[in-house]
């Protein structure tokens, strides 16, 4: 819990929790998902969005968070993080000269969540087809980046692959789009912390099957503190 007034900020945590979601630009998914946060403990997270609700190029505030997103009109990517952590950590957004990015970059005098690191960040992407269908609006070189220190890159990148979603059946351009996206990767030494076939995405209507889109990677330096 924050402490009560005038004692001072809280602790540092030990831990870090990160939620993702994709909003579909509608005010009542974002809203249900802050109000699923009243049940639970939320001082120590980091909430990144894709497709977030936007209103005269204004984003909704939430008692007990920050948001932080690129400032151009329509925002494809945001993330809230809750004004306890921020009481402990600097949190500096970076944007990576692509609308549909943002990075956090986490940092404190000492080292964090009882690693030899001082610095940990975060990518967020919302990747979707260009007019040409062969192309995505982020690249993967902007995601998959060989550094020193953790970095989880996650997001929604709609592309398609059986890596992580076993029981569907993709077509040839499918595969092909992903392939770059997971060799740059596996090249910078990530894992996709995906259980492969847990889907991501539900249809609302139609015959569409649920498929896995929503995906989350660590580097090396990050994936020995993942706990789940």
């Amino acid at each position: 819990m924050p402490p009560p007034l005038g004692q001072g900020p809280a602790p540092a945590p030990e831990f870090l929790s990160i939620i993702q979601h994709n909003c579909l630009g509608s005010w009542n998914v974002v809203l249900s998902l802050f109000e699923s946060f009243k049940e639970e403990t939320t001082y120590s997270s980091i909430v990144p969005l894709q497709d977030p609700p936007v209103n005269r190029a204004h984003l909704p505030s939430f008692d007990g968070f920050k948001s932080f997103f690129p400032l151009v009109r329509m925002p494809r990517v945001a993330a809230y993080v809750h004004i306890s952590f921020l009481s402990n950590y600097t949190v500096r957004p970076r944007f990576k000269g692509v609308d549909d990015v943002l990075a956090l970059d986490v940092s404190l005098n000492k080292p964090l969540f009882g690693t030899a690191f001082h610095s940990f960040r975060s990518i967020n992407a919302y990747c979707t087809n260009t007019t040409d269908h062969r192309v995505h609006s982020v690249p993967p070189e902007v995601l998959f980046r060989d550094l020193g220190f953790p970095l989880l890159v996650l997001g929604d990148l709609n592309i398609h692959n059986p890596l992580w979603d076993p029981l569907q059946h993709f077509s040839q351009r499918e595969i092909s789009s992903s392939t770059p996206y997971f060799a740059k990767g596996a090249e910078s030494g990530f894992a996709l912390l995906n259980p492969p076939g847990e889907y991501t995405w539900f249809p609302l209507l139609g015959k569409a099957r649920p498929s896995v889109i929503d995906l989350a990677g660590a580097n090396p330096p990050l994936l020995p503190l993942i706990k789940s």
